[in-house]
């Protein structure tokens, strides 16, 4: 199980403990607590430093920008594209731009029709040409796309790490004989780590303006 933002040996670091295939715990099960760490970060942050797919739904402006077109606000930015396109998105990845043809009841895609559309990948939008006098705008466009950085700050990677430790500790009775300098005992470095997370996340969190 690939993990992205921390490895297991960064907890085994932290903790100053062996980790392995056949320790307890081992690398599968600190693997799924770190994937756990990583879905939760993504979650509160509203944003990745991964490779994630997403799909959306969205009503047709009556707008037009010269130039792009209709303008499509994604709900995430730092877009992947095509490689060497960086105005076009990917189908060979799942990406898809599609427009709902109401007298058909179906979607019809333009995602490989790179003159029907631009994409901002850095701000995350998406900009259709051709739909300026339409009629039906209401849930006319269905995006799926890819989002996320292509590194992971140094901010990130410790939430995860603080995160991954304390629901390692929480969930391992063999924690019980975990060794803690001083006079800090677990239930207090825990509360310390949890402190250190909701700030790093609070920092990172993304804005969205409601409709």
């Amino acid at each position: 199980m690939a993990t992205c933002y921390i490895t297991t040996a960064d907890v085994a670091d932290f903790l100053r403990i062996s980790i392995t295939s056949q320790t307890s715990p081992s690398v599968a099960q600190v693997e799924k607590l770190i994937k756990r760490a990583e879905d939760k970060i993504d979650r509160r942050t509203g944003h990745a430093w991964r490779v994630k797919s997403t799909t959306e739904i969205f009503d047709l402006p009556l707008l037009y920008n010269f130039g792009w077109g209709s303008p499509i606000t994604l709900k995430h930015r730092n877009i992947r594209t095509k490689s060497g396109n960086c105005t076009s998105l990917d189908s060979a990845q799942g990406d898809k731009i599609e427009v709902w043809k109401g007298a058909t009841s179906e979607w019809s895609c333009l995602v490989n029709d790179s003159g029907s559309y631009e994409v901002e990948y850095i701000k995350g939008e998406i900009y259709l040409r051709g739909f300026i006098f339409t009629i039906l705008r209401r849930n006319r466009v269905r995006v799926t796309y890819r989002y996320g950085d292509t590194s992971v700050p140094e901010d990130i990677k410790d939430a995860c790490l603080k995160l991954t430790c304390i629901d390692l500790i929480r969930s391992s009775i063999k924690m019980d004989d975990l060794e803690f300098g001083g006079a800090i005992k677990k239930e207090e470095a825990m509360r310390i780590w949890q402190d250190e997370v909701d700030k790093i996340i609070r920092d990172r969190e993304e804005v969205f303006v409601l409709p």
